[in-house]
């Protein structure tokens, strides 16, 4: 008997638990877009989004002084460039009921999805 209720707690713990694999995936009718996809992958599986946008998501950058004195004592230090990465957001409108979708792409694969608002 033991056993039995041991059994139970675990599964009501795994079904309660969220499953991770759908919250990193968009359904497009039949498809599924997914973490790791392409550009090219998500237009054949979603089509064309309704809008798209994009920024440039800064890279941070550690200076730390070289230790290197020229002769007047002076310590001369690194100089750090501020550099950034291109991140590009597709909006996709699923249909009434549902959620929109927007799309984080990064060196051109999918690298997030996150969900919005209910649509109308």
């Amino acid at each position: 008997m033991n056993n039995f209720v041991t059994a139970v707690i675990c599964a009501a713990i795994l079904a309660s638990a969220p499953n991770s694999s759908l919250a990193e995936t968009l359904r497009c009718k039949t498809k599924l877009a997914q973490i790791g996809d392409t550009k090219a992958d998500v237009l054949s599986k979603c089509g064309d989004p309704i809008m798209t946008d994009n920024y440039c998501q800064p890279v941070p950058v550690t200076v730390q002084p070289q230790g290197v004195q020229n002769g007047d004592n002076n310590v001369q230090y690194n100089t750090a460039i501020a550099t950034c990465v291109n991140v590009d957001i597709w909006t996709y409108n699923p249909g009434k009921g549902k959620f929109m979708a927007h799309l984080y792409f990064s060196q051109g694969e999918l690298q997030n999805i996150r969900y919005g608002d209910r649509v109308k």
